[in-house]
């Protein structure tokens, strides 16, 4: 965390309080690298992330607007940066560069088979129009239930965190998320949605 810490006081402009920073940034870094850690599935890629993050977020920190929370915020700069690394270390990228490497005795090079786990273009298509599909559910729902379902099962927040957010008890936050489901699930059989199947 050191490296964070050396980076953002390199960056440091008169305009810009590193002490706020500071104090949001040290609120935030159990959710943070809880977040890194369920998009890398690896220790080490998830401290990372979240250290690009950071940097990434102290730079754009003039743009943030305190009257949001902070850490819905960060997690979006996460998430991006998450996508521009998966989109740098493309399989297809890799595997050229492994092929070059490996040249058998007669001097041609041989072709090495790696599997490519991510989803396909047509998958990512039928999820993204699922996932579209979805949000136009959601879209359909009260704002109240709309906005407790948004921040505990997109932003993962816990019931106490929304319930803070919100300026209520947990209870009703556990009741609005019940009821909420409910709700989106009536809306999604309604109109027909489907998980799209692997």
């Amino acid at each position: 965390m050191q490296t964070i810490i050396d980076e953002i006081q390199s960056l440091e402009t008169p305009d810009r309080s590193i002490k706020a920073f500071e104090e949001m940034k040290s609120g935030t870094q159990r959710r943070a690298y809880s977040m890194a850690l369920q998009l890398t599935r690896n220790p080490s890629d998830a401290e990372d992330l979240v250290q690009e993050t950071y940097i990434k977020a102290w730079k754009g920190f003039s743009g943030y607007h305190s009257d949001r929370p902070f850490l819905n915020w960060l997690l979006r700069i996460m998430q991006r940066a998450y996508l521009d690394s998966r989109r740098r270390d493309n399989p297809i990228r890799k595997a050229d560069s492994l092929n070059s490497l490996i040249s058998p005795s007669d001097g041609e090079v041989q072709e090495i088979t790696i599997p490519d786990h991510n989803p396909s273009v047509e998958e990512e298509m039928v999820y993204r129009e699922f996932s579209a599909e979805l949000r136009n559910a959601l879209s359909e729902l009260p704002e109240v239930y709309r906005t407790s379902l948004e921040l505990c099962d997109l932003q993962e927040l816990s019931y106490s965190e929304i319930a803070e957010m919100q300026g209520t008890t947990v209870g009703t936050v556990r009741s609005r998320i019940h009821r909420g489901r409910k709700l989106l699930r009536d809306i999604v059989i309604s109109k027909g949605i489907r998980l799209p199947q692997r």
